[in-house]
C-alpha cells in the first residue's frame, strides 16, 4: 500500500463539516491529525487518522497535535449566532485562532488554511455581527502572521453550507416543514448563495496547496443563486408536502420572528430562531466565488437539490 503523502491536522474534526473533511482527507492518502473537545463517539478507523483531544487554549495538547504537519485546517469555532456569548465568542474564535497560529508556527507548519464565514466580509452593505467581527478579526491576525513570512495561510469565507449533519437556518426551516408549521415564505423572497459540505472540503484541498493562494481570502459557493422560497418550495416537494396558495405578509413575519426571539431569551434556549432568522429569510445574501474559480481552479460539483434527499433521509432516520 501506498504511504501516507502527507501530515495534516483538523481542528474541530467531529464538526459537521470537519468529519466530512477527515474523511476527504484520508481518501486522499494523507495522515490526519483530528482535533477534538471531545472523544468522538464514532469515525474514521483508519490507522492514519490519530486523535488528539483539547480545547484550543489548550497548548500542550495544540503542540502534540501540531507535530510533524504540513498543513493545518482550522475548523474549530463557536458557531452560535443567534444567541450568544460575544465574550466566548471572541476568546475561541480570536484567541483560540491565535494559540493554532503560534502552535503551528512553532511546529514549522507550511500553511494554515482557515475556515472564516461570508459573515466576515467588512466590504458588505451593514455593520458586522458579532460573529462576523471575530471571524474578520481571526482572519487578520493569521494574516499578519503570513504577510510577515512566518507562516502560510489562506482564509476560506464559505456561505451557508449544506450537507449531511448540516445545522443552522436550513436544517431549521426543514424540522418545521416536516412538523407543517413553518409559514409559506412571501414572493419575492431573499436570494442567496450556499455551499455544499463536499465542494467546501474540495475547496480546501485547492487552498492547501495552490502556490497563489497564500495570503488570499476566498468566498466558498456551489456557484448558483437561491431564492428562500424556492427552497421552501423544494423542501415541502422533496417531503411530499403540498405547496400552499398563499404566503404570510413579511409584517407577520417579522413579529412572529420577534416573539420566537423573545421566547428564546426568556427559556434560555440555545440557537432559537428570532430577528436574524427572519433577516435571512427575507434580506439578499448572495456572493460569488469567482475569484476561486479564476485562481485556483475550483469547480464546485453539487446543488442543495442534488444533496436534499439524502440530507432528508437522514434526518428521518434521526426521528
Amino acid at each position: 500500500m501506498q504511504p501516507p503523502s502527507k501530515t495534516v491536522l483538523v481542528t474541530g474534526a467531529t464538526g459537521f463539516i470537519g468529519r466530512s473533511l477527515v474523511q476527504r482527507l484520508l481518501e486522499k492518502r494523507c495522515r490526519v491529525h483530528a482535533y477534538s473537545r471531545q472523544v468522538p463517539e464514532s469515525g474514521p478507523d483508519e490507522g492514519d487518522c490519530l486523535s488528539f483531544h483539547g480545547d484550543l487554549h489548550d497548548s500542550v495538547a495544540l503542540t502534540r497535535a501540531c507535530a510533524g504537519v504540513d498543513t493545518v485546517f482550522h475548523l474549530a469555532a463557536y458557531a452560535h449566532v443567534n444567541q450568544h456569548d460575544e465574550a466566548a465568542m471572541r476568546a475561541i474564535n480570536v484567541e483560540g485562532t491565535r494559540r493554532v497560529l503560534e502552535a503551528a508556527m512553532a511546529a514549522g507548519v507550511r500553511r494554515i488554511v482557515y475556515f472564516s464565514s461570508a459573515l466576515a466580509d467588512a466590504t458588505r452593505p451593514g455593520e458586522l455581527t458579532a460573529y462576523g467581527r471575530a471571524k474578520h478579526d481571526a482572519e487578520a491576525l493569521l494574516l499578519a502572521a503570513c504577510h510577515a513570512g512566518a507562516i502560510e495561510v489562506v482564509c476560506l469565507r464559505p456561505v451557508n453550507v449544506y450537507g449531511l449533519g448540516m445545522k443552522g437556518n436550513l436544517s431549521s426551516m426543514i424540522a418545521l416543514v416536516r412538523r407543517g408549521v413553518f409559514p409559506p415564505l412571501p414572493v419575492p423572497s431573499a436570494s442567496l448563495s450556499l455551499v455544499g459540505s463536499r465542494d467546501l472540503c474540495e475547496a480546501a484541498l485547492l487552498a492547501a496547496e495552490s502556490l497563489v493562494a497564500s495570503g488570499q481570502i476566498y468566498t466558498v459557493t456551489d456557484g448558483k443563486t437561491y431564492t428562500m422560497k424556492g427552497l421552501e418550495i423544494s423542501i415541502r416537494k422533496a417531503l411530499g408536502r403540498p405547496v400552499p396558495g398563499w404566503s404570510v405578509p413579511l409584517s407577520v413575519l417579522w413579529l412572529g420572528a420577534a416573539g420566537l426571539e423573545l421566547a428564546g431569551k426568556v427559556l434560555r434556549l440555545q440557537n432559537a430562531p428570532g430577528v436574524r432568522s427572519y433577516r435571512a429569510l427575507t434580506e439578499d445574501n448572495v456572493f460569488s466565488c469567482e475569484k476561486l474559480q479564476n485562481d485556483l481552479g475550483y469547480n464546485p460539483a453539487g446543488t442543495f437539490n442534488d444533496e436534499l434527499p439524502g440530507i432528508l433521509a437522514q434526518l428521518t432516520q434521526k426521528h
